[in-house]
């Protein structure tokens, strides 16, 4: 390969490779996983890159950081708590959902957000809500993440690791609600953007397990009469999916009684049907006195 005369240091080249890549925030690990590539091929738009190290562990990275805030390439970002920066002449700053997906790669756009995003409401949330995975899930899926990145690197240890870092109550201005589950939804990219949402079916799937997240029982169910006909197949794949047998009696219920729908997948959740227990259609709402006896659910809304 030729090379331009012109050399590039490394810190400078890595200054160049975050604006070429329209980079606009970077961790130690995302800035890591960035920059390895020139570790073993040194060069850059047909430039060679000088003063590469043969090993970039994680106290070298820190070290770079360091170098770059000082050439104000990089600097702190304020919305996280730690360990984020924002590379000071980004093309773009991203929007919340963009930042949060960008510093955790679990997390994703959910419940009256999601809604949002997906035409289901004309309500306009305050608050950004956002789910990632409980702690420990989290951990179990970081660790594979990293198996996966560094599947190459003889010494994966010694290099920087890919953190949980926490959220200020409020990010790029708007008030963020983060929601812990066991139960992650698998995420799906939002085209042209850094952000993730959950699948249109499992947000109808969180309408019936969180209502009181997605603007009340009231407004659920309003969803439900207008989208859910277009958007069956989805529902039904994602409340088989999602193992929870109130879940699938609330859904039941409203397929059936409310919308009149007739599905052999509907009529076997009548199998999760019982009596007795604490089987209400608003989870967050005391009994009332309507009660369905095909589902045996009480309709307390």
């Amino acid at each position: 390969m030729e090379f331009n005369a012109v050399s590039l240091y490394f810190s400078h080249a890595i200054a160049k490779l975050l604006e070429e890549q329209g980079t606009a925030l970077v961790t130690e690990y995302t800035l890591y996983l960035k920059v390895r590539p020139l570790l073993d091929e040194p060069s850059l738009g047909g430039e060679k890159v000088i003063r590469v190290p043969s090993i970039w562990a994680r106290s070298h990275v820190r070290a770079m950081i360091r170098t770059l805030e000082k050439r104000l390439v990089l600097a702190p970002d304020d919305d996280f708590n730690a360990g984020v920066w924002r590379v000071v002449q980004a093309a773009t700053a991203p929007p919340a959902d963009e930042a949060i997906c960008l510093v955790d790669p679990f997390a994703y756009v959910s419940h009256l957000s999601a809604m949002q995003r997906y035409g289901l409401t004309d309500r306009s949330p305050e608050a950004l809500h956002m789910t990632t995975p409980a702690r420990a899930l989290w951990t179990a899926l970081r660790d594979v993440k990293m198996s996966e990145d560094f599947s190459c690197e003889p010494h994966p240890s010694t290099l920087p690791q890919l953190m949980r870092i926490g959220l200020k109550p409020e990010v790029r201005r708007r008030q963020v609600v983060l929601h812990e589950t066991r139960h992650p939804a698998k995420p799906e990219p939002i085209a042209g953007t850094a952000s993730r949402i959950a699948p249109l079916g499992r947000v109808f799937v969180d309408m019936l397990d969180q209502a009181d997240l997605c603007g009340g029982i009231h407004h659920v169910l309003d969803v439900f009469h207008r989208y859910a006909e277009d958007n069956m197949d989805e529902i039904i794949n994602a409340v088989e999916a999602f193992d929870s047998p109130i879940l699938k009696v609330r859904a039941g219920y409203i397929l059936d009684e409310l919308l009149g729908v007739s599905n052999p997948a509907v009529e076997k959740w009548m199998a999760c049907a019982q009596r007795g227990g604490s089987r209400k259609l608003d989870p967050k709402s005391p009994y009332g006195s309507r009660f369905s006896e095909k589902w045996m659910i009480a309709l307390n809304v």
